[in-house]
């Protein structure tokens, strides 16, 4: 009984120094808020500034060898990026000189072999794009309606419509800036084609259907299911080699091709201005 009694008086005893310890640092708390409060503000704030202009000079000079090392370390890495592209540009330049003597060679030899065999170079093309604003596609009809633009002053009836998959029609009238085309596959087209695979020339006419007719073919000739047919260049109107229809059924009497092109697909076109037809006056003179 007699140690519990020293314990519990042990334990009051932490207690009560623990409490102090306590009130007195509370004590100390509240004087330190009431000195604060009566110190000048002003006096904090001139203190803060002379520390600031003392210190800011200080934290300058210390920052400058850093400042210096980072810009020279940039510097250098410039320096060696422009040597590393000279080079670079250098190779590229003598690379090019090499091509260079190399197509004047070329142009050279090509000049010779023109004047060696008589070849006659074909004239160049313009071309000019227009919008789709209407299709009229019926049992009567298969044509379009362009919307020109400021082209409509260089577009005369009779050029070639292409796009991507290649010939669509050609231009049948043209009003201001609208002109009417008639596709391929419209009953009064007919096209001057040729195999491009055999060579074998025909007239690819059209029927107000998907379907269009070959007719006039050679009596022997190589045409065969999934043959590319392209214009033949005959006539002077159209220039050659563009592709025009893939021939669905190759018959020993019946021939038939589809076009290329859909219709869903037709919205932005392409109106080549070639024409080294003979006028009419001139054909005349010459038959």
């Amino acid at each position: 009984m007699r140690r519990q009694r020293v314990l519990f008086l042990k334990e009051n005893y932490v207690l009560r120094v623990l409490k102090s310890f306590f009130l007195a640092g509370l004590f100390i708390i509240a004087l330190l808020l009431v000195l604060v409060h009566k110190i000048d503000i002003g006096l904090v704030s001139g203190v803060s500034k002379g520390v600031l202009y003392i210190g800011a000079p200080l934290i300058h000079a210390i920052s400058l060898p850093a400042e210096g090392l980072s810009y020279s370390y940039k510097k250098i890495s410039e320096i060696l990026y422009i040597h590393e592209e000279n080079e670079h540009l250098r190779q590229e330049n003598s690379e090019l000189y090499l091509l260079k003597d190399r197509m004047r060679a070329l142009q050279t030899e090509n000049r010779l072999l023109k004047k060696l065999l008589h070849h006659i170079d074909v004239p160049q093309t313009n071309s000019y794009t227009a919008r789709v604003i209407a299709e009229n596609n019926s049992a009567f009809t298969n044509s379009l309606i362009l919307y020109l633009g400021n082209a409509s002053d260089f577009i005369k009836s009779g050029y070639a419509v292409v796009n991507a998959s290649g010939l669509i029609g050609r231009i049948d009238i043209v009003s201001g800036k609208y002109a009417r085309v008639t596709l391929i596959t419209d009953i009064n087209s007919k096209i001057p084609v040729i195999s491009q695979k055999s060579r074998d020339r025909g007239i690819l006419v059209g029927n107000n259907t998907r379907k269009m007719n070959l007719i006039f073919p050679p009596l022997m000739a190589e045409l065969h299911k999934g043959d590319i047919l392209v214009t033949s260049g005959v006539g002077g109107g159209l220039p050659p080699d563009i592709p025009v229809a893939k021939i669905k059924r190759a018959g020993v009497d019946n021939i038939t091709a589809v076009p290329l092109f859909s219709l869903n697909e037709l919205e932005i076109v392409k109106i080549i201005v070639y024409d080294i037809a003979p006028e009419k006056e001139v054909n005349k003179e010459l038959e």
